[in-house]
């Protein structure tokens, strides 16, 4: 299996439960306080390594107790952290507010601002298998690793999220796009152009739409009892990105990606409802 390169965001997540969300200069009681490693990075990392990838995370944590934290969970996978590095910012936080079964969501991203020029980029990338991405880091950098990565052959996966509007010349470089159906809507047309292989349409209970050169084709969604489905998207990408270093065709990654994205749904939390690769060779088909 190659080395799976993940180059992204790493936070801690608060989140809290509320009654009424609070009126300006008012303060209010909130119930079920939770912290928690987060970061699509880390996500995504984490997913990959639960699955048996061979994953080094690339990433900026604060010199703080939550970078600490941040560091120790990563190392708790056996995720190779030799180039996550402490910068004199805050950790990237976000705050969960849950009101009545729904989020409302701030990041400060701190530490996920603050990259280092003398970050060994290239020699990084040329020694992946391949690279996995998202939008939570500055885009100079993601792109700045896009470029290395076509210079070594490295295929690239990129989860666009959070969506922007991306150059076109940059999103036709990536070899896998994966948005959910409504970054899907909010991407340019006719992607699938110069180096891209494929983009992957998450879509929930209504399982993948694989766009590739032999036209649209759709993957079912693996059915489960959906307890939370934060980080299901993380873990797609990251369960995609082991099954392509393992092998795989390209449909067989989806449904392996579309599988574990499923079962993680199951549990309560995005990292804690990751599978493990023998919890999906348990689940049947």
């Amino acid at each position: 299996m190659g080395k799976i390169v993940v180059i992204g965001s790493i936070n801690m997540d608060i989140s809290t439960e509320l009654h009424d969300l609070p009126q300006i200069g008012e303060t209010i009681k909130g119930s079920n306080v939770g912290i928690s490693p987060g970061g699509k990075g880390a996500n995504q990392a984490v997913a990959a390594a639960k699955l048996g990838g061979d994953v080094m995370m690339v990433g900026m944590i604060g010199d703080d107790a939550f970078g600490a934290d941040a560091l120790a969970n990563l190392n708790s996978h056996c995720i190779d952290v030799t180039n996550v590095w402490t910068v004199p910012e805050t950790t990237g936080l976000a705050m969960i507010l849950r009101e009545n079964g729904d989020n409302r969501i701030i990041v400060a991203p701190g530490a996920n601002n603050a990259w280092l020029d003398e970050l060994p980029l290239e020699t990084i990338i040329a020694n992946a298998s391949i690279l996995l991405l998202q939008n939570e880091i500055p885009f100079t950098v993601t792109e700045k690793a896009v470029d290395i990565a076509r210079l070594y052959d490295v295929p690239t996966i990129f989860d666009p999220a959070p969506v922007d509007q991306f150059p076109l010349s940059f999103l036709r470089k990536i070899t896998y796009l994966t948005p959910n159906e409504t970054e899907f809507k909010q991407l340019p047309e006719d992607i699938l152009q110069d180096e891209t292989k494929a983009v992957l349409v998450t879509q929930g209970k209504n399982g993948v739409e694989v766009h590739d050169e032999s036209g649209v084709n759709h993957v079912p969604a693996f059915p489960v009892d959906v307890a939370d489905s934060t980080g299901a998207g993380d873990t797609f990408n990251g369960a995609f990105a082991v099954a392509m270093t393992s092998g795989k065709n390209l449909q067989d990654a989806v449904a392996f990606a579309n599988k574990a994205a499923a079962l993680s749904t199951t549990k309560i939390g995005a990292q804690t409802g990751m599978p493990k690769l023998s919890e999906i060779e348990e689940s049947g088909t």
